[in-house]
């Protein structure tokens, strides 16, 4: 403690000293000492601004753990300090006489866990951010970076006014956001404390009245003790589901749920390892956040190759919801109003769910993917309206990441779906996505798929043809060495005539016509390779330029084609309406729809 006075004394010495000089303009100076460098501002740093707000308490705490340098030194950072009452009751509440009673050791947890630095990843290398976090910054959930206990604590805005800490604790009022020299205060009115119950626990603590048989089940499973375990890095995510949410789901005990299990994955019928990888199934081996959630496409359980997805609609969290094709199981929403989302454990954090969710024994099944169904050009007021015409830049997209010397933007065009046929415009719901992909400019991109169930596909890529690219595929999924596609195609060839050539014929050399009207030289699928899907959720597609590129000159995608190897490649194909066409429905019923010869006509 005394070295650290020592410091402060130092540094108040040298203030003076450049005011003496006359060097007021200047915002800082700066003195190396014992190898830290020190900078010192005409504004106060955060121990200055606990005196100046009488937080004296919290402030003999700092000296006591050491950290008087830390926090009067530059840098960004953020600190929750509890008033001098909120000390006093946390030390009535563990046996303290007051804060001069707490050990060093003791001292230190307590800061740590009320400090966070700002930090940024730069070149694969954290460096200190330039600003601190304020309430602005805040949302429901976690804050954006652990404290210097490497853990993450909550805020929630619960009437637009009050910011309420880990569930603990309220910033005070006339107490947020209190800016100095390196950072801003945020006053409490609690001390905050880490979690003391891990996610087995928790669950245990559960009530009765809404979660008896989730508790049944969860401790039949067996899966108590890895969720028990409390290391450091060391972290689980558990969704829980309420007496509500099987009941709807017709489970009305662990003898139905049984039941149903064994019919949705017949390969198993012992009931022990059911139920224990149905609650595995309930869990994954990562801290995830609805903040983190928001992001994510998936992420893989505890039970080897069983992952649960993710989709965004709006602020809506969606598990598990499948899109086939023509086939549709609706996901599963997260509870995000819930005291028991975002719900922080010693070794991770829970989540409500308002659905079942269960292992299901699926088959290989096809996708016809419009790769402009992403989350963020869907919730576009004028999505697949004529004439919308929007660019995207890096980072813009969540699903769609690309990056090069010099990324341009990918842009989103619906041209409408016009009742007289354009040969050249026959892309699937009339729109598409246009980019450049070029050595010299966005040199890399990466899709994230659709929910791909485990087999192997044929991977079809549907596009309009034009200037010169040749193209390497790259399948990529988590857990598993990359596959690289066999072959390199060149976007510039013209699609050879299925008619003339026979159907069958092109499919053997790479090529099929995916829209169902009318063949279309420009109008072209070409063969990507085989995929091997090893798990079933949502993966990622790479495509680099191999040589070269279109320079300035952008191309049109429509879809991506994923097609069980043992199944038709060819047909259903598509209409501009995105239907299905089988090979039965003749050219005048597909729309725009014409008059159709009736027998006996010429």
């Amino acid at each position: 403690m005394e070295t650290a006075l020592l410091q402060k004394r130092l540094l108040n010495a040298c203030r003076m000293i450049c005011m003496l000089l006359g060097l007021v303009w200047m915002t800082s100076c700066e003195k190396m000492m014992e190898g830290e460098t020190y900078r010192v501002y005409d504004d106060k740093m955060l121990d200055e601004l606990m005196e100046e707000y009488q937080l004296t308490t919290f402030l003999s705490i700092v000296e006591k753990a050491g950290f008087t340098g830390t926090i009067h030194a530059y840098g960004a950072y953020t600190l929750f300090v509890p008033t001098n009452e909120a000390i006093d009751a946390y030390c009535q509440r563990i046996g303290k006489s007051n804060a001069d009673a707490l050990t060093k050791e003791e001292a230190e947890d307590i800061v740590k866990y009320h400090l966070i630095r700002t930090t940024r990843e730069q070149n694969g290398e954290e460096t200190l951010g330039s600003d601190s976090l304020t309430t602005s910054d805040f949302v429901d959930g976690r804050l954006a970076f652990p404290n210097f206990a490497k853990k993450y604590l909550t805020s929630k805005n619960e009437d637009g006014k009050t910011y309420r800490i880990n569930r603990q604790a309220n910033i005070i009022e006339g107490g947020k956001d209190i800016k100095g020299a390196n950072g801003h205060l945020q006053i409490i009115d609690n001390v905050l404390t880490p979690p003391e119950n891990n996610i087995a626990k928790t669950i245990r603590q559960l009530p009765d009245a809404d979660y008896s048989l989730m508790k049944e089940i969860f401790e039949r499973s067996g899966m108590a003790e890895s969720l028990s375990v409390e290391e450091e890095d060391n972290w689980f995510t558990f969704f829980i589901q309420d007496n509500k949410a099987f009941e709807d789901a017709g489970i009305h005990s662990i003898a139905d749920l049984l039941e149903e299990l064994k019919e949705s994955t017949p390969a198993i019928q012992d009931e022990d390892t059911l139920l224990y990888n149905y609650i595995g199934y309930h869990s994954v081996h990562s801290l995830m956040y609805i903040t983190d959630l928001l992001s994510i496409s998936s992420l893989q359980t505890l039970i080897p190759k069983q992952v649960l997805t993710f989709k965004r609609n709006l602020d809506v969290i969606l598990l598990n919801e499948l899109i086939q094709g023509q086939m549709y199981e609706p996901g599963i929403p997260l509870d995000r109003t819930s005291d028991y989302s975002d719900l922080s454990c010693a070794n991770g954090v829970i989540h409500k769910i308002d659905g079942n969710i269960q292992i299901k024994n699926r088959t290989a099944y096809r996708i016809y993917w419009d790769i402009a169904e992403q989350p963020e050009i869907i919730a576009l007021k004028d999505f697949r309206k004529q004439g919308t015409n929007v660019n995207f830049s890096p980072g813009d997209l969540s699903e769609i990441t690309w990056g090069g010397k010099a990324p341009g933007d990918i842009n989103y065009y619906c041209g409408g779906i016009s009742t007289v046929l354009d040969e050249k415009f026959q892309y699937a719901y009339g729109d598409y996505l246009r980019f450049n992909l070029y050595s010299l400019t966005t040199s890399w991109m990466e899709m994230i798929t659709p929910v791909l169930v485990e087999g192997k596909y044929k991977v079809w890529v549907c596009y309009r043809r034009e200037l010169e690219l040749n193209l390497k595929t790259v399948f990529k999924q988590e857990g598993y060495d990359d596959q690289v596609l066999p072959y390199v195609i060149n976007l510039s060839e013209y699609m050879p005539n299925p008619t003339t050539n026979g159907e069958s014929v092109i499919e053997i050399e790479g090529w099929k016509q995916y829209n169902a009207k009318k063949y279309n030289s420009v109008v072209c699928s070409r063969l990507l390779g085989i995929i091997d899907v090893q798990t079933t959720g949502r993966h990622t597609l790479r495509f680099e330029p191999t040589t070269g590129g279109r320079g300035q000159q952008a191309g049109s995608w429509d879809m991506i084609h994923f097609i069980p190897i043992e199944e038709d490649q060819l047909w259903p194909k598509v209409d501009l309406k995105g239907n299905w066409i089988g090979q039965e429905v003749p050219d005048c019923q597909i729309y725009p729809e014409s008059q159709c010869e009736t027998e006996g006509e010429e």
